[in-house]
C-alpha cells in the first residue's frame, strides 16, 4: 500500500547549549525511510553525541565520515533505520498505541512521527511536512519550542521494551500520569497476569544487585491504589506496582540523552538477543566511557549479579550509555533486573559470556579471559569478582527473605550453591 510521503526533524535537546538539529527522517510513497544528518550538525565540532555507533573517540574526521555513511541510515516498508526504531515500544505497549491510532496501515514511521514528542533519552522528531493521517488523532501543541503531536488516548509517550510500563508524576504522594505536554519522571510498571509477583521479584532483584554494589535505578515498590490515570484494568493483576525513576529526566525537568547498546551495533527486535555478547557491551564500556576502569568493573558487578540472580533477561537493550554533561560518557545506572530463573526455572543468560550461556559454567578463568583481551590485570579481576561473589553470601540470607516470599528466597538461596563461580569464591 501507498504511503504519504513526510518528512520529521530530529533534534537534540541539550540542556547547556539548547536544541541542537540533527538531521532529517523522510519516507518516500514507496515506504522507505531514510536518515540525513544536517550539513551544520556534520560540521559542528561541539556537537552532543547522537549515537556511539556514529562516534569515533579517536578521530574527529573518522566521526564526521561515520555521520555522513548512509550505513545503518535506511529501511523499508515502513520500517525505520535501526537506531531509531530502537526508541519504540514493544509487545503489550506497542499494541496498545496501534490501538489508539486506530484502524489503518500502521508503521513505524507513523509511530515514531505520532510519539516523537516524549521519547527515551533527549531526542525530538517533530513533523516537518503535514501529520500524517496514518499516524492516529492528535493535535499540535507547543514542546521545547518546536510544534510536536499530542496524541489523543492514555500513551503519549515512548518507552522501549515489552513488558508494560507507563510513564507517571508524583504529586502529594500520588503517582499521575503526565499531563498536557509533560513528560514524566518516572517509569511505573504494572503487575503482569502471566507472571505473578514481577513486580516485587523486579524490586528484589534492583536491590538484591544494589548490595552487591551495583549502581541501580532508584525504585520503590508502592500501592497500585495511588495511581492515577491508569484504568484499572490494567492495575489488577496485583497489589502493588514498581516505581523506578528515570535517569534521563533531570529534577530540573531537562532531558537527559541516554543510548542503549543494542541501538548502537543497529541490533533491531530480536537481535537484541544475538547481535552482540556480554564481552561485546564490555568493549563498548572500555572504547567509550570517559571513566571506563571504573564503569568496567560496574559493568563486571552487573554480570556477576545476573548469574547469581539467574537474571536472564540482560540483553543489548538492557546496558545503556548516558550523557550527563558535554564530554562525558558514563555506563548508566542499572535497569530491569529480574530473577527470571523464578518464572522460568530452566532459563539462561541473555547475551553469550565468553562461549557459555549457562548460568552454571561461568567461572573465574572467564573473567580472567575478559581481563587479559581487555589489558588489564587478571588477578584484580577475579579478586573484584570473588569479593562480590562472598558479599552476596554474606549478605543476602539475611536480606534475601525480607525482600521475596519464603519459598521464592528459599529457592534463590538454594540455587547459589550449584553455580560454579560460588563454588570457586568459597575455595
Amino acid at each position: 500500500m501507498a504511503k504519504i510521503p513526510a518528512v520529521m526533524g530530529v533534534h537534540l535537546l541539550d540542556a547547556s547549549r539548547g536544541p541542537t538539529r540533527v538531521g532529517t527522517l523522510t519516507r518516500d510513497g514507496d515506504g522507505g525511510v531514510s536518515f540525513v544528518v544536517a550539513e551544520t550538525y556534520l560540521q559542528d565540532e561541539q556537537r552532543p553525541v547522537l549515537s556511539l555507533g556514529w562516534f569515533d573517540p579517536s578521530s574527529a574526521e573518522g566521526t564526521r565520515d561515520r555521520l555522513a555513511a548512509r550505513t545503518q541510515k535506511v529501511a523499508i516498508n515502513g520500517f525505520l533505520p535501526p537506531w531509531f526504531s530502537g526508541l519504540l515500544p514493544e509487545g503489550a505497549l506497542h499494541e496498545m498505541v496501534l490501538g489508539e491510532m486506530g484502524p489503518g496501515d500502521h508503521d513505524q514511521f507513523d509511530v515514531l512521527t505520532r510519539l516523537g514528542a516524549d521519547l527515551p533519552g533527549a531526542v525530538l522528531v517533530t513533523p516537518e511536512t503535514e501529520f500524517p493521517a496514518s499516524a492516529g488523532p492528535a493535535e499540535m501543541v507547543d514542546t521545547r519550542g518546536f510544534q510536536a503531536p499530542l496524541p489523543s488516548g492514555l500513551v503519549k509517550f515512548s518507552l522501549a521494551g515489552v513488558q508494560l510500563k507507563f510513564t507517571a508524576n508524583l504529586h502529594d504522594e500520588r503517582l499521575t500520569v503526565p499531563g498536557r505536554g509533560e513528560s514524566g519522571r518516572c517509569i511505573i510498571k504494572v503487575a503482569s497476569e502471566r507472571y505473578a509477583g514481577l513486580p516485587e521479584a523486579e524490586h528484589a532483584g534492583m536491590l538484591l544487585a544494589r548490595s552487591l554494589g551495583v549502581n541501580t535505578a532508584d525504585c520503590r515498590l508502592v500501592s497500585r491504589d495511588v495511581v492515577e490515570g491508569i484504568p484499572e484494568e490494567m492495575l489488577e493483576h496485583g497489589d502493588q506496582i514498581l516505581v523506578v525513576e528515570r535517569f534521563d529526566r533531570s529534577s530540573d525537568g531537562n532531558r537527559i540523552h541516554i543510548e542503549d547498546t543494542a541501538q548502537i551495533l543497529g541490533a533491531a527486535g530480536e537481535r537484541k538477543y544475538t547481535m552482540g555478547t556480554s564481552e561485546t557491551v564490555i568493549n563498548a564500556v572500555r572504547r567509550f566511557s570517559t571513566d571506563n576502569r571504573s564503569d568496567i568493573l560496574e559493568a563486571v558487578r552487573r554480570i556477576v549479579a545476573d548469574v547469581l540472580l539467574g537474571n536472564g533477561d540482560n540483553h543489548l537493550k538492557n546496558w545503556s550509555f548516558r550523557f550527563p554533561a558535554p564530554g562525558q560518557i558514563r555506563l548508566s545506572p542499572a535497569y530491569d533486573i529480574v530473577p527470571t530463573v523464578l518464572f522460568m526455572p530452566g532459563d539462561t543468560m541473555a547475551l553469550q559470556f565468553i562461549g557459555t550461556r549457562s548460568f552454571e559454567t561461568v567461572n573465574l578463568h572467564r573473567f580472567e579471559r575478559v581481563a587479559r583481551f581487555l589489558d588489564l590485570d587478571p588477578r584484580w579481576m577475579t579478586r573484584e569478582v570473588r569479593n562480590i561473589v562472598v558479599k552476596a553470601l554474606d549478605t543476602w540470607p539475611a536480606l534475601m527473605p525480607e525482600l521475596l516470599p519464603r519459598e521464592r528466597a528459599s529457592a534463590l538461596l538454594l540455587r547459589l550453591e550449584g553455580l560454579r563461580i560460588v563454588q570457586e569464591a568459597r575455595g
